[in-house]
């Protein structure tokens, strides 16, 4: 199996919106992919065109990710052209002001989203932080686990201090069918700078989660729609003329294979099949041997229509 090439100049005459994952595609830790930064510049050049970044990375908030685009070259990107699941989610509880408005969250996640949730969301979120078994001098801590704050959601994400303590608190609060599970993304590992060391994600709290309450949540990040419909509220984007870059399968080109969609259309004999266009990556994640076992286990969902090279574009 083989994937198509496609030239910068193909992708110039056929598409108008343009959308990035981050790390793995613009960059690989701190080092930009070569020939992405000109890449970036020549459509942002171009009026006719719309760029968006779209990461699944809420462990910065929306100035600390400018502030590392701007560093590593792509400083002409502004606030406007990056979506993440935290900014997608705090619309999302901003947007329900009659249930979330002012409300307690319960957050498996960094201060980081919590100050994005709290900011841009207009919520209260605790369970931040550290809180490991050594913290509960009570031996009969997992019979009696403290329940004194509601909250109306319980968030997952990714939380180098998730622990038993926190699965179990996450847990009983989902016990309340009224308590909703939001998740930012699923990704079960991101990239580092380290070839070969895996970096577990949010996906690994989520799961443990999951697996305890039998919940299914409402994910906001790749390849879920809620990130879609975001990105078609902002910029109204035809899915014919529209292309994505990725570097993972499961979640860049799902995303793009996944949500081309035209919405307005409900007539049954009207139901349009257009996808965004995919284009793989080869410097992140997934690699052509996971590409061929995509297609061996026929997982055509994850099957990128195109591959490309920003440095040469050939």
């Amino acid at each position: 199996m083989t994937i198509d090439r496609i030239s910068k100049e193909e992708l110039l005459a056929n598409y108008d919106t343009f959308l990035f994952d981050a790390d793995g595609v613009l960059w690989t830790g701190e080092i930009p992919v070569p020939g992405a930064i000109e890449w970036l510049n020549l459509l942002l050049d171009d009026k006719t065109k719309k760029v968006f970044v779209l990461t699944n990375n809420s462990t910065k908030t929306l100035d600390q990710y400018m502030k590392k685009i701007e560093k590593l070259g792509f400083g002409r990107l502004g606030s406007d052209n990056v979506i993440s699941p935290a900014i997608v989610l705090a619309e999302y509880l901003q947007s329900n002001p009659g249930k979330f408005a002012k409300e307690y969250i319960y957050l498996i996640g960094t201060e980081n989203l919590r100050a994005t949730l709290e900011n841009d969301g207009g919520v209260k979120c605790f369970g931040t932080g550290p809180d490991s078994i050594r913290d509960h001098t009570d031996g009969d801590f997992i019979h009696h686990v403290d329940m004194s704050i509601t909250p109306k959601a319980v968030v997952c994400s990714y939380d180098a201090h998730f622990s038993y303590p926190k699965i179990m608190k996450a847990s009983n609060f989902l016990q309340d069918p009224n308590v909703e599970y939001l998740v930012t993304n699923q990704d079960y590992t991101f990239p580092g700078p380290v070839p070969g060391v895996v970096i577990p994600g949010s996906g690994a709290t989520s799961a443990a989660v999951t697996a305890v309450t039998g919940r299914e949540p409402t994910v906001f990040g790749k390849p879920h729609k809620p990130m879609a419909d975001f990105l078609l509220r902002r910029a109204q984007v035809d899915p014919k003329r529209t292309v994505m870059f990725g570097d993972r399968l499961d979640t860049d080109i799902m995303f793009g294979n996944a949500n081309g969609y035209v919405p307005e259309i409900r007539c049954v004999s009207l139901i349009t099949t257009f996808r965004y266009a995919t284009v793989w990556m080869p410097t992140g994640v997934h690699t052509m041997v996971d590409v061929l076992n995509a297609r061996e286990k026929e997982q055509f969902d994850r099957i990128p229509a195109f591959t490309h090279c920003f440095a040469t574009g050939d």
